[in-house]
Protein backbone atom coordinates (compact mmCIF):
# COMPACT_ATOMS: atom_id res chain seq x y z
CA UNK A 1 0.00 0.00 0.00
CA UNK A 2 2.82 2.15 0.96
CA UNK A 3 5.29 1.50 -2.44
CA UNK A 4 1.55 2.44 -4.33
CA UNK A 5 0.87 5.42 -3.00
CA UNK A 6 4.15 6.64 -3.61
CA UNK A 7 3.94 5.65 -7.13
CA UNK A 8 0.59 7.57 -7.28
CA UNK A 9 2.28 10.53 -5.84
CA UNK A 10 5.73 10.42 -7.93
CA UNK A 11 3.19 10.45 -11.08
CA UNK A 12 1.22 13.25 -9.51
CA UNK A 13 4.43 15.01 -9.49
CA UNK A 14 6.16 14.16 -13.00
CA UNK A 15 3.17 13.90 -15.07
CA UNK A 16 3.81 12.37 -18.79
CA UNK A 17 3.18 14.92 -21.33
CA UNK A 18 0.81 14.16 -24.62
CA UNK A 19 3.00 15.78 -27.43
CA UNK A 20 0.55 15.02 -30.20
CA UNK A 21 -2.37 16.88 -28.37
CA UNK A 22 0.06 19.50 -27.62
CA UNK A 23 1.54 19.86 -31.27
CA UNK A 24 -1.99 19.59 -32.88
CA UNK A 25 -3.27 22.34 -30.59
CA UNK A 26 -0.42 24.78 -29.56
CA UNK A 27 2.47 24.47 -31.43
CA UNK A 28 1.30 23.27 -34.64
CA UNK A 29 -2.85 24.24 -34.20
CA UNK A 30 -3.22 24.52 -38.07
CA UNK A 31 -4.59 27.41 -40.59
CA UNK A 32 -7.51 29.24 -38.56
CA UNK A 33 -10.75 29.45 -40.60
CA UNK A 34 -11.25 32.99 -42.12
CA UNK A 35 -13.87 35.44 -40.86
CA UNK A 36 -16.04 35.13 -44.25
CA UNK A 37 -15.82 31.33 -44.23
CA UNK A 38 -17.13 31.47 -40.73
CA UNK A 39 -20.36 33.82 -41.67
CA UNK A 40 -20.43 31.48 -44.23
CA UNK A 41 -21.29 28.77 -41.86
CA UNK A 42 -23.93 30.20 -39.73
CA UNK A 43 -27.15 31.43 -40.10
CA UNK A 44 -29.75 33.54 -38.29
CA UNK A 45 -33.18 33.21 -39.32
CA UNK A 46 -36.79 33.85 -38.05
CA UNK A 47 -38.96 31.01 -39.20
CA UNK A 48 -42.56 31.39 -38.35
CA UNK A 49 -43.86 34.53 -39.55
CA UNK A 50 -46.29 36.57 -38.12
CA UNK A 51 -49.71 35.68 -38.10
CA UNK A 52 -52.53 37.68 -36.78
CA UNK A 53 -54.12 36.01 -33.75
CA UNK A 54 -51.05 33.45 -32.91
CA UNK A 55 -48.74 33.14 -30.46
CA UNK A 56 -45.93 32.00 -32.24
CA UNK A 57 -44.30 33.95 -34.64
CA UNK A 58 -40.48 36.18 -35.41
CA UNK A 59 -39.89 35.41 -31.39
CA UNK A 60 -38.23 32.17 -32.55
CA UNK A 61 -35.27 32.14 -34.12
CA UNK A 62 -32.96 29.37 -35.52
CA UNK A 63 -29.08 29.86 -34.79
CA UNK A 64 -26.96 27.66 -36.82
CA UNK A 65 -23.28 27.13 -36.97
CA UNK A 66 -22.80 24.28 -39.55
CA UNK A 67 -19.30 23.93 -38.68
CA UNK A 68 -19.47 22.30 -35.43
CA UNK A 69 -15.98 21.76 -35.15
CA UNK A 70 -15.41 25.52 -34.35
CA UNK A 71 -16.22 25.72 -31.14
CA UNK A 72 -18.09 29.06 -30.14
CA UNK A 73 -20.50 31.23 -28.57
CA UNK A 74 -23.59 33.27 -29.99
CA UNK A 75 -24.39 36.71 -28.89
CA UNK A 76 -27.50 38.30 -28.44
CA UNK A 77 -27.27 41.58 -28.28
CA UNK A 78 -31.11 43.68 -27.73
CA UNK A 79 -31.35 46.85 -28.02
CA UNK A 80 -30.50 49.31 -25.04
CA UNK A 81 -30.05 45.44 -22.93
CA UNK A 82 -27.68 43.66 -21.81
CA UNK A 83 -26.26 41.09 -23.91
CA UNK A 84 -26.78 37.49 -24.07
CA UNK A 85 -25.24 34.31 -25.01
CA UNK A 86 -26.08 31.04 -26.60
CA UNK A 87 -23.71 27.90 -26.66
CA UNK A 88 -25.24 25.98 -29.34
CA UNK A 89 -24.50 24.65 -32.80
CA UNK A 90 -28.40 24.08 -33.93
CA UNK A 91 -31.08 25.56 -31.81
CA UNK A 92 -34.26 27.61 -31.68
CA UNK A 93 -34.28 30.16 -29.10
CA UNK A 94 -37.14 32.58 -28.07
CA UNK A 95 -36.82 36.22 -27.67
CA UNK A 96 -38.92 37.97 -24.75
CA UNK A 97 -39.40 41.24 -25.83
CA UNK A 98 -40.16 42.94 -29.55
CA UNK A 99 -37.02 44.31 -29.99
CA UNK A 100 -34.24 44.96 -32.65
CA UNK A 101 -31.11 42.82 -31.95
CA UNK A 102 -28.13 42.53 -33.16
CA UNK A 103 -26.56 38.45 -33.44
CA UNK A 104 -23.23 37.29 -33.84
CA UNK A 105 -20.62 34.35 -33.41
CA UNK A 106 -17.50 33.98 -31.93
CA UNK A 107 -15.48 31.40 -32.72
CA UNK A 108 -11.97 29.72 -31.94
CA UNK A 109 -10.14 28.25 -34.74
CA UNK A 110 -6.22 26.98 -34.89
CA UNK A 111 -5.98 29.17 -31.22
CA UNK A 112 -7.39 32.15 -33.39
CA UNK A 113 -10.91 33.87 -31.97
CA UNK A 114 -13.08 34.88 -34.98
CA UNK A 115 -16.05 37.48 -34.79
CA UNK A 116 -18.67 37.24 -37.14
CA UNK A 117 -20.53 40.24 -38.66
CA UNK A 118 -23.79 40.96 -36.52
CA UNK A 119 -26.77 39.92 -37.95
CA UNK A 120 -29.69 42.40 -37.48
CA UNK A 121 -33.56 41.03 -36.73
CA UNK A 122 -36.32 42.11 -35.34
CA UNK A 123 -39.02 41.06 -33.02
CA UNK A 124 -42.78 42.45 -33.26
CA UNK A 125 -44.51 39.65 -31.74
CA UNK A 126 -44.24 39.17 -28.67
CA UNK A 127 -47.05 39.64 -26.20
CA UNK A 128 -46.88 42.66 -24.16
CA UNK A 129 -47.90 42.62 -20.25
CA UNK A 130 -49.17 45.88 -20.58
CA UNK A 131 -51.48 44.74 -23.25
CA UNK A 132 -52.77 42.58 -20.42
CA UNK A 133 -53.20 45.36 -18.39
CA UNK A 134 -54.53 47.44 -20.40
CA UNK A 135 -57.23 45.03 -21.88
CA UNK A 136 -57.47 42.11 -19.74
CA UNK A 137 -56.04 40.25 -22.94
CA UNK A 138 -54.08 36.58 -21.84
CA UNK A 139 -51.95 36.23 -25.13
CA UNK A 140 -52.37 37.48 -28.67
CA UNK A 141 -55.22 34.62 -29.16
CA UNK A 142 -57.40 36.43 -27.04
CA UNK A 143 -58.87 38.85 -29.56
CA UNK A 144 -62.13 39.21 -27.60
CA UNK A 145 -60.79 40.65 -24.79
CA UNK A 146 -61.91 44.40 -23.67
CA UNK A 147 -61.77 46.40 -20.30
CA UNK A 148 -63.13 49.66 -18.83
CA UNK A 149 -61.76 51.97 -16.76
CA UNK A 150 -63.29 54.67 -14.73
CA UNK A 151 -62.26 57.43 -13.06
CA UNK A 152 -60.75 56.61 -9.52
CA UNK A 153 -60.84 58.85 -6.38
CA UNK A 154 -57.19 59.88 -5.10
CA UNK A 155 -55.89 62.51 -2.10
CA UNK A 156 -58.82 64.35 -1.10
CA UNK A 157 -61.54 63.01 -3.36
CA UNK A 158 -59.84 64.34 -6.37
CA UNK A 159 -59.65 62.16 -9.45
CA UNK A 160 -57.98 64.54 -11.85
CA UNK A 161 -56.34 68.08 -11.79
CA UNK A 162 -52.92 69.91 -12.69
CA UNK A 163 -49.85 69.82 -10.45
CA UNK A 164 -46.29 70.03 -10.59
CA UNK A 165 -44.05 68.57 -13.31
CA UNK A 166 -42.15 65.68 -11.92
CA UNK A 167 -44.09 65.15 -8.44
CA UNK A 168 -43.97 61.72 -9.19
CA UNK A 169 -39.94 61.73 -8.46
CA UNK A 170 -40.60 62.25 -4.85
CA UNK A 171 -44.09 60.79 -3.86
CA UNK A 172 -44.67 57.45 -3.30
CA UNK A 173 -47.47 56.76 -3.57
CA UNK A 174 -47.92 59.42 -6.19
CA UNK A 175 -51.43 60.17 -5.42
CA UNK A 176 -50.72 61.15 -1.89
CA UNK A 177 -48.82 63.93 -3.03
CA UNK A 178 -50.72 67.76 -2.24
CA UNK A 179 -48.20 69.14 -5.43
CA UNK A 180 -50.35 67.07 -7.81
CA UNK A 181 -53.29 69.56 -6.93
CA UNK A 182 -52.01 73.10 -7.61
CA UNK A 183 -55.31 74.42 -9.62
CA UNK A 184 -58.35 72.64 -11.74
CA UNK A 185 -58.61 69.68 -9.29
CA UNK A 186 -61.88 67.34 -10.48
CA UNK A 187 -64.24 65.66 -8.19
CA UNK A 188 -65.83 62.54 -8.97
CA UNK A 189 -69.17 64.26 -9.37
CA UNK A 190 -67.70 66.54 -11.74
CA UNK A 191 -66.96 63.69 -14.01
CA UNK A 192 -69.98 61.74 -13.01
CA UNK A 193 -69.83 58.18 -14.66
CA UNK A 194 -68.00 58.53 -17.87
CA UNK A 195 -65.85 55.09 -18.88
CA UNK A 196 -63.35 53.91 -21.19
CA UNK A 197 -63.18 50.89 -22.75
CA UNK A 198 -59.91 49.10 -24.43
CA UNK A 199 -59.95 46.00 -26.92
CA UNK A 200 -57.12 44.21 -27.99
CA UNK A 201 -58.28 43.82 -31.12
CA UNK A 202 -56.98 46.51 -33.01
CA UNK A 203 -56.25 48.74 -29.79
CA UNK A 204 -59.62 49.97 -30.27
CA UNK A 205 -60.53 52.79 -27.68
CA UNK A 206 -64.51 53.87 -27.07
CA UNK A 207 -65.43 56.07 -24.52
CA UNK A 208 -68.64 56.76 -22.94
CA UNK A 209 -70.84 59.64 -21.28
CA UNK A 210 -72.16 59.90 -18.14
CA UNK A 211 -75.56 58.31 -19.51
CA UNK A 212 -73.83 55.27 -21.17
CA UNK A 213 -73.90 56.75 -24.60
CA UNK A 214 -70.65 56.03 -26.90
CA UNK A 215 -69.06 59.56 -27.09
CA UNK A 216 -66.03 58.92 -29.26
CA UNK A 217 -64.06 55.90 -30.88
CA UNK A 218 -60.45 56.07 -31.79
CA UNK A 219 -57.53 54.13 -31.07
CA UNK A 220 -54.94 53.87 -28.29
CA UNK A 221 -51.19 52.24 -28.41
CA UNK A 222 -48.03 52.88 -25.74
CA UNK A 223 -44.44 52.16 -25.78
CA UNK A 224 -41.72 51.46 -22.73
CA UNK A 225 -40.12 55.18 -23.50
CA UNK A 226 -38.92 56.24 -20.39
CA UNK A 227 -38.50 59.71 -21.25
CA UNK A 228 -37.86 61.04 -17.76
CA UNK A 229 -36.74 59.61 -14.66
CA UNK A 230 -40.04 57.54 -12.86
CA UNK A 231 -41.93 57.78 -16.08
CA UNK A 232 -43.18 54.07 -17.11
CA UNK A 233 -43.61 55.01 -21.19
CA UNK A 234 -45.77 56.88 -23.24
CA UNK A 235 -49.68 56.37 -24.01
CA UNK A 236 -51.65 58.03 -27.23
CA UNK A 237 -54.98 58.03 -28.13
CA UNK A 238 -56.60 59.64 -30.96
CA UNK A 239 -59.21 60.36 -29.30
CA UNK A 240 -59.68 62.70 -26.49
CA UNK A 241 -59.52 60.94 -22.81
CA UNK A 242 -62.71 60.42 -20.57
CA UNK A 243 -62.67 63.67 -18.27
CA UNK A 244 -60.67 65.69 -21.53
CA UNK A 245 -63.04 68.72 -20.94
CA UNK A 246 -60.99 69.43 -17.62
CA UNK A 247 -57.59 68.80 -18.87
CA UNK A 248 -56.92 72.30 -20.59
CA UNK A 249 -53.89 71.39 -22.03
CA UNK A 250 -56.15 70.30 -24.66
CA UNK A 251 -56.85 66.45 -26.24
CA UNK A 252 -57.93 66.09 -29.59
CA UNK A 253 -59.68 63.58 -32.58
CA UNK A 254 -56.60 63.37 -34.74
CA UNK A 255 -55.45 59.96 -36.11
CA UNK A 256 -51.94 61.37 -37.77
CA UNK A 257 -51.27 63.42 -33.87
CA UNK A 258 -52.38 61.76 -31.67
CA UNK A 259 -52.79 63.15 -27.81
CA UNK A 260 -49.56 61.68 -26.09
CA UNK A 261 -49.49 61.19 -22.38
CA UNK A 262 -47.30 59.86 -19.82
CA UNK A 263 -47.71 56.57 -18.27
CA UNK A 264 -47.11 56.63 -14.32
CA UNK A 265 -48.37 53.58 -12.86
CA UNK A 266 -49.70 50.87 -14.86
CA UNK A 267 -51.00 47.94 -13.24
CA UNK A 268 -53.96 45.22 -13.71
CA UNK A 269 -55.84 47.93 -11.16
CA UNK A 270 -54.84 51.09 -11.76
CA UNK A 271 -53.31 53.56 -14.77
CA UNK A 272 -52.27 56.66 -13.57
CA UNK A 273 -51.24 59.58 -16.74
CA UNK A 274 -49.60 63.26 -16.85
CA UNK A 275 -50.53 64.97 -19.50
CA UNK A 276 -47.48 67.12 -20.10
CA UNK A 277 -47.33 71.06 -20.14
CA UNK A 278 -43.78 70.34 -21.73
CA UNK A 279 -42.60 67.41 -23.32
CA UNK A 280 -38.79 68.50 -23.30
CA UNK A 281 -37.28 70.43 -20.92
CA UNK A 282 -40.06 70.20 -18.07
CA UNK A 283 -38.35 71.61 -14.76
CA UNK A 284 -39.72 70.01 -11.53
CA UNK A 285 -42.04 72.10 -9.66
CA UNK A 286 -41.97 74.52 -11.77
CA UNK A 287 -43.83 73.74 -15.05
CA UNK A 288 -47.29 71.68 -14.55
CA UNK A 289 -49.10 69.00 -16.12
CA UNK A 290 -52.78 67.33 -16.03
CA UNK A 291 -52.94 64.07 -13.83
CA UNK A 292 -55.95 61.64 -13.92
CA UNK A 293 -56.32 58.48 -12.08
CA UNK A 294 -58.28 55.65 -13.13
CA UNK A 295 -59.11 52.33 -12.02
CA UNK A 296 -60.93 49.09 -13.77
CA UNK A 297 -64.18 48.80 -13.55
CA UNK A 298 -63.76 45.36 -12.19
CA UNK A 299 -62.05 45.80 -9.05
CA UNK A 300 -63.13 44.39 -6.01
Amino acid sequence: MTLLTGAIIATACDPIEDEDLRDKYFTNPGTPITKAELQAAISVTQPIPNTDGAIEGDQYVHIKNSRPDIGGVWHIKPQGKAELTVVTDNDTIVLTENLDYQIYYVGISANQIIITDPVSITVTNVFDEWSNFLTGAEDKADKSAQKTWKFRESYKNIVAGFGAHGAWRYYNPIETCSALYWWGQVSPAQVGDQKMVFDFNGNKMTTYDTSGNKAAEGFFSFNHDAVEEGVLGEFTTTIPTIGASFDYNGQKTDSQNPNKFWLLTLNPEYLTIYHPGKYTGGVDWENEGWYAFFESENLK
